[in-house]
């Protein structure tokens, strides 16, 4: 099975701004731009939802270094130009995959639950644990969400990522985790449970947003438009 990517080297432009190079990101409610624009580190979030529309610009005013550039059309601020450093044909790819993306509100989530069993009366210190945050910084992570559940018996910590389980290898090789971690054992009745996900529904709602995306055109690898002048 073919992975699909989830990071593409670039350079960008926001409106009048510096241009800007570094890396794109696919996360799970937002594409992220994340670089440098001269000396200067830059760093952009922006959620599919907020996005009317996503095209290949095939102008002069929308090429990057005279390459075709993915424009992101936003409800509100400037316009962002985007321009693979690798091969061309990353532009149509990112179009066709932002789309879908933006037409849905959300990229593709998955969910893993962590269950850990407690000690009877333990509640209350698993409380005070929780009370102190997460032994590790949530924003540096591919983990796009992070709830935690607590009963009586256990504690149930769900992370959400387009990366299901893989997101969490970060965590499991810093020390501050381990060392957050250690301070569970005396309340925990058992080893720690994995949950399999096995139904998830989501209340879909229509967007009244149209959307035209280029289709390939002669002699444009990058696509042209359905009706070309």
């Amino acid at each position: 099975m073919t992975l699909m990517r989830t990071s593409y080297g670039v350079v960008w432009q926001e409106g009048d701004l510096p241009l800007a190079r570094g890396k794109l990101e696919l996360l799970g409610q937002s594409v992220r731009l994340d670089g440098v624009a001269g000396t200067q580190p830059t760093k952009r979030d922006i959620p599919y939802e907020s996005l009317a529309g996503v095209r290949v610009g095939r102008s002069g005013e929308d090429r990057l270094d005279g390459r075709p550039s993915l424009v992101l059309e936003r409800r509100s601020g400037q316009l962002i130009s985007i321009a693979s450093v690798a091969q061309p044909g990353v532009v149509a790819e990112l179009a066709e995959r932002l789309a879908a993306l933006q037409l849905s509100g959300h990229g593709t989530e998955q969910r893993t639950a962590i269950v850990l069993p407690l000690k009877e009366g333990a509640k209350s210190e698993a409380q005070s644990l929780l009370a102190a945050g997460p032994p590790f910084d949530l924003e540096h992570t591919r983990i796009e969400r992070h709830e935690v559940f607590l009963t009586e018996r256990e504690v149930v910590f769900v992370f959400v990522s387009p990366l299901g389980i893989e997101a969490l290898e970060p965590l499991l090789a810093d020390p501050d985790f381990w060392r957050g971690a250690a301070a569970w054992r005396e309340h925990l009745a058992g080893p720690p449970r994995l949950a399999q996900g096995v139904y998830s529904w989501e209340r879909s709602e229509p967007s009244n947003d149209l959307l035209f995306l280029p289709t390939p055109g002669p002699g444009d690898s990058e696509g042209g438009d359905i009706f070309g002048s």
